[in-house]
């Protein structure tokens, strides 16, 4: 028997109410926003997230899925999303010629880790990017979208973590007093924090390492070094969510794990996730598009992990996916008026099924129910003579005997539509 690979998971009909239930809630929102779907390519030149990411990212140096195609170009299968959108953006001079552009993105990205729950080697993500507005207010607005989302979705168990990094002006700063803190540690740090010590000391404030946790405390706060630009930038953003009553906490070691963050970064956390806490996270970009060869442009995102918040919501009822209507007949003559009114039906926009084996009543009726029909449409020896159905109503068990030309317009006023 052949089987998948590890970490990569067959999503069957009983996950997909919950799951759509998260993608519809967040589309809805998107729209409410004003912000425009791009689908981006699943694989993109290795380069692309090469230089989005940063050479010393966790990411980039252990968790992509990386190939040479048949003329010795390197491809990887997207490990997130933020860095296609930038470079589909800057490549597209339509879209950057705009004074703001807000695009939201949905599908799997590939990542080589060690699987576990909340943690998958294919995963689904849905995320926003705008570009072009350096004001606070747009901070906010990438936190209030992901807020509102989480909260339609019935997920309120969480926090809402925030923190500045700075910017290129005044990190270097924060940099160097964050390395003269730990060196006299070196000892104490785990294997890949000594070596970010020499590589990208900011890193070391994002390790999940147990032996690497109590050295944080004590160490130096990036908003003690913010210049003036980023202290009133970050004072602006709490501001906004503070008049919007979207609650939040202070997190100074909040620096997340990728290299193209400025200023805000922010983080949806619920304990209940166990260590891999996160289910959405984001931050502003100001010098990211300008990476990938496009004008200065300031910009800011977030995305959301689908998988989590199904975790989150495993509790929550979700009425179970199913159909309108389910023919039951006797067989002959009678299948072939079902299977022409069947027809009939799904023109008209109702999700419609038979069983054309020559079963009981009975079976029929079963099947019926495990597809969790609305109404069964019933056409006998009787009713076929009399150019009638019997329509029941498989909740309350009532029956009507409607005529066949006239069945559509008893079930519009039966479910609408």
């Amino acid at each position: 028997m052949l089987s998948k690979p590890p970490g990569i998971e067959d999503i069957f009909p009983d996950r997909i109410g919950i799951r759509n239930l998260i993608t519809d809630t967040a589309r809805d929102v998107f729209r409410l926003y004003n912000y425009r779907e791009i689908i981006i390519p699943v694989m993109e030149f290795t380069e692309v997230f090469v230089r989005g990411l940063g050479t010393d990212t966790d990411i980039v140096t252990k968790e992509m899925f990386t190939f040479e195609d048949r003329g010795g170009r390197s491809l990887t299968l997207r490990p997130e999303g933020t860095a296609s959108v930038v470079r589909a953006y800057v490549e597209n001079g339509e879209y950057n010629r705009l004074a703001t552009c807000k695009l939201f993105y949905a599908g799997p990205m590939f990542r080589a880790e060690r699987p576990q729950k909340g943690r998958l080697r294919q995963f689904n993500q849905f995320g926003a990017e705008l570009f072009g507005g350096g004001d606070p207010y747009f901070d906010f607005e990438i936190i209030a979208m992901m807020d509102d989302i989480a909260k339609r979705t019935g997920i309120d168990d969480y926090t809402l973590l925030i923190n500045s990094i700075g910017c290129p002006a005044c990190r270097p700063d924060f940099v160097k007093a964050l390395t003269e803190y730990y060196t006299g540690m070196k000892h104490l740090l785990c294997r890949d924090c000594a070596s970010r010590l020499e590589r990208n000391p900011l890193r070391l404030l994002d390790c999940k390492q147990d032996s690497c946790q109590p050295l944080k405390k004590d160490s130096p706060k990036i908003t003690s070094f913010l210049c003036d630009g980023c202290r009133n930038h970050h004072e602006s953003v709490k501001a906004y969510l503070s008049k919007s009553a979207a609650a939040f906490t202070e997190d100074h070691l909040l620096v997340r794990g990728l290299d193209y963050y400025t200023r805000t970064t922010f983080e949806f956390v619920a304990t209940r996730l166990g260590g891999q806490n996160a289910f959405a996270a984001g931050g502003r970009y100001d010098n990211l598009v300008e990476t990938f060869g496009g004008k200065p442009t300031p910009a800011v995102g977030f995305a959301a992990g689908i998988e989590r918040m199904e975790i989150l919501l495993e509790e929550r009822p979700v009425p179970a996916a199913g159909i309108d209507l389910f023919l039951v007949h006797t067989g002959g003559k009678t299948l072939e008026r079902a299977v022409s009114l069947c027809s009939m039906l799904r023109r008209e926009g109702y999700s419609t099924d038979l069983d054309p084996g020559t079963k009981g009543f009975k079976s029929q009726f079963k099947k019926a129910d495990r597809e969790g029909a609305l109404l069964a449409i019933v056409i006998g020896e009787d009713e076929l003579s009399a150019g009638t159905c019997t329509v029941k109503d498989l909740k309350s068990g009532e029956q009507t005997t409607v005529r066949t030309d006239v069945i559509v317009g008893h079930i519009y006023n039966k479910l609408g539509r």
